[in-house]
Parts: structure tokens; sequence; C-alpha cells
């Protein structure tokens, strides 16, 4: 199963733009497999078009129903149940009040909640200003792993429970 979520999580695409009046676009793409028994899929895609900010768009399918907590973790791994991917990127603080909530007083791997639909489907999109997309620096989505928690988050606690999916972001040249 480890393996499987690997290599179906090392998707991604890098697009130039079609004219010199365009900025070139460069795209980062994950694809969700289910850790602890869940049966999650999905995609997440990251798109940069120029020096724009870095914009994500989630798209689930086959999640439980509900609000779950999702982040980008700091390692690009999703191998024991998703613990390998290891805390929330960039967390220094997890004391502060409303820590694990956007935009305001999150940390670089906050994406809020995601509500999935009695059918399954859940979208979210996200942006921003701090990440960049492909150019190593610290402040890079690429590469690490992205997880869909068990729980809502609340902003209040340290974890959103249980990992119950996780993929790999990755971005080609």
């Amino acid at each position: 199963m480890v393996g499987k979520l690997i290599t179906f999580g090392l998707i991604a695409v890098s697009a130039m733009a079609c004219g010199d009046d365009e900025p070139a676009t460069t795209t980062a793409a994950a694809t969700f497999m289910g850790t602890n028994s869940q049966t999650v899929t999905g995609t997440a895609t990251f798109t940069q078009a120029g020096a724009a900010s870095v914009s994500l768009t989630v798209t689930l399918t086959a999640a439980p129903v509900g609000v779950h907590g999702i982040h980008i973790h700091q390692m690009p791994a999703c191998g024991n149940e998703g613990m390998d991917a290891g805390p929330h990127w960039d967390d220094d603080d997890t004391t502060a009040p409303n820590h694990h909530l956007p935009p305001t007083a999150g940390h670089l791997g906050d994406l809020g909640n995601i509500t999935v639909a009695a059918d399954g489907t859940g979208t979210l999109t996200f942006s921003n200003p701090l990440w960049t997309l492909g150019d190593g620096a610290t402040t890079d989505v690429v590469p690490h792993a992205m997880i869909l928690h068990q729980l809502m988050d609340d902003g209040m606690m340290p974890s959103a429970g249980a990992r119950w999916g996780c993929a790999l972001i990755a971005v080609a040249n």
C-alpha cells in the first residue's frame, strides 16, 4: 500500500505560456490516496502564472461525509498511514490561538477545512501569497505531502485527528 501511495502521488505538469505577453505558468499536482482504511481519492493542483500568488484547487471523491481539516505537511512521504508526512509545514508555534486556521493566523501548511457532501465529494480553493512553486525556496510547496484529517480543524487543538488521506506534491520542469 505504501508503494502505491508514493507511486500515484507523483503526477506533475509544467507548462510554458503561449505568447510573449502572457506570463509562464507553472503547475504542480498531487493525487490523494486513502490511509487508515479510508477510500479517499482526489487531486490537488497548484498553479502560478508569472509572479502571481500560488493558487490551489483540491477535489476529493470517495471521502467521508463532513468537515475535515486539510493541511500541507513537512515531509514528502505518505507511508505509515500518513504519519511519515511529519508535522504541519512551517509549524513553529502550535500553542498560538487559532494557529491552524488561515488566512491570518496560520502557518504555510494551513488550508483550513474542506466540506465533503453526502456523495463523498468536496472542493477547496485556496491561495497564499507567501507560497512559491518549484523554486526550491523554504516557501516552495514542493516537495511536501498533503493530509486530509478525520476531524474539523477548529484552530485550537494541535491535531485534527487521524490522517485519512495523503497526497505527494510534485512539479516537473
